[in-house]
């Protein structure tokens, strides 16, 4: 069983003051994502990109979006910001169920053990959780804290956060009902 990244976007990928998640959203609502070619340079830090690669092609795993921007987007459009953006192989290896079910007052704790429940053996599934300290705030002191990488907002997906990641990649899951 390929091991699985619960992925965030936004302070993890997303550090950019100007083409960030309003950027991206507008771009689609205006019909226009053909004309905006910085926007996808720019979306996803360069070195975060690349460290996101490094923990791919060390693990394969599939992805899971956990970023409120399923929230706005279609599966088809988070593809295609994932493919303009360098992010094709994330594109690629979308688990068949997506992102995380959520709802209006769902926090990111909630969501992905919902997803777990729904579509995995919690003891036998390999999961690491990349968040950002405001979003994943109720994951801090859950039951899945330890399976989870807090970036820091601005720096993302830093080297420091991949050896993290790589760290929880390796460690064997327990019971964590």
């Amino acid at each position: 069983m390929k091991p699985v990244i619960f992925l965030d976007f936004d302070d993890v990928l997303a550090v950019h003051k100007v083409h960030n998640s309003f950027r991206v959203l507008d771009a689609f609502a205006a019909g226009c994502i053909d004309s905006v070619p910085e926007l996808w340079l720019n979306i996803f830090d360069a070195a975060a990109r690349r460290n996101l690669q490094t923990l791919h092609e060390e693990f394969e795993p599939s992805y899971v979006i956990s970023s409120s921007w399923a929230s706005h987007l279609n599966k088809e459009q988070i593809g295609e910001v994932l493919k303009r953006s360098g992010l094709e192989f994330v594109e690629l290896n979308l688990c068949e169920h997506w992102c995380t079910p959520r709802n209006a007052t769902s926090g990111r704790f909630s969501e992905i053990e919902a997803w777990l429940e729904l579509h995995a053996s919690i003891n036998a599934l390999a999961f690491v959780i990349l968040d950002d300290h405001m979003s994943g705030r109720t994951l801090a002191g859950s039951r899945f804290e330890q399976r989870t990488v807090f970036c820091d907002a601005w720096l993302g997906f830093t080297y420091a956060k991949l050896r993290t990641a790589r760290k929880i990649l390796n460690q064997p899951v327990r019971n964590i009902r």
